[in-house]
């Protein structure tokens, strides 16, 4: 009797620590599961951090070499041609070939300004980010499009980042131009509780879905960086009458 209770004590003690092995197991397996899961979203979030960096690399450096291409064409070529006019009157000793001259030369102050703006807009600067906006609708608007704002609430936003907001403005009126077959395009910046609502919107065609889907398009993913400096939240979508909306979430304390 008494060995069998022995034998009962040792197999129930096995079976305790088989269990308790068990748990153990089971403890290791789903916190090394964790920690895999973990390192994916890491690793895919490191990616998306690539991309967008990449992206705007890319930005920048099609911009430099724009602007680049923009003063060794334009405004380089205009001062050549200047300076040999220059050149011409000073041999023959003739005022009447300076006309020429200024008529070049207001050109190239216009293009100069030109370049200027598109970097920085000087009325960003001088007006705020509402007139910047107004002025690029004003320059933008055609017989084909139409841009307009219909609600206004000033964002809190300084310089640097007023700027961030005018750059986003304008790629996602390049894409409606350029992509959406748009005809009219509409911006509004309203208060909702402690959160102002940026929301654009075109009538055109919408975002192609697999873009939709992975944000992966160089205009999205420029828009989604630069929403990121200014704290915003980025959402694209498609309307159900059609056309593309980007709605920018950002948190702010307005009375």
């Amino acid at each position: 009797m008494e060995g069998k209770i022995i034998l009962l004590v040792i197999i129930g003690t096995i079976g305790v620590m088989l269990m308790a092995f068990s748990v153990v197991f089971f403890v290791l397996l789903y916190r090394r599961k964790v920690l895999e899961n973990e390192l994916e979203m890491q690793s895919i979030k490191t990616k998306h951090q690539e991309e967008m960096l990449s992206a705007t690399l890319k930005s920048q450096e099609e911009e430099r070499n724009r602007l680049g291409t923009e003063l060794h064409d334009g405004v380089g070529a205009m001062l050549s041609s200047i300076k040999l006019n220059l050149q011409v009157a000073n041999k023959k000793n003739d005022v009447s070939q300076l006309k020429p001259v200024l008529g070049h030369l207001d050109e190239t102050i216009t293009q100069v300004r030109n370049i200027s703006h598109q970097m920085m807009p000087i009325i960003l600067k001088k007006y705020g980010i509402k007139r910047a906006i107004e002025d690029l609708f004003g320059k933008t608007t055609n017989s084909s499009l139409s841009l307009s704002i219909t609600n206004w609430v000033d964002p809190p936003l300084d310089e640097s980042q007023a700027l961030m907001l005018y750059r986003i403005v304008q790629e996602l009126v390049n894409n409606s131009l350029k992509h959406a077959d748009a005809s009219v395009v509409e911006l509004s910046i309203r208060k909702e509780k402690s959160k102002i609502i940026i929301s654009y919107v075109d009538n055109g065609k919408g975002f192609p879905e697999n873009v939709l889907q992975n944000s992966d398009g160089i205009g999205l993913l420029n828009v989604k960086n630069r929403a990121q400096t200014i704290g915003a939240k980025p959402i694209f979508y498609n309307e159900e009458k059609g056309g593309a909306k980007v709605d920018l979430e950002l948190e702010a304390s307005i009375d």
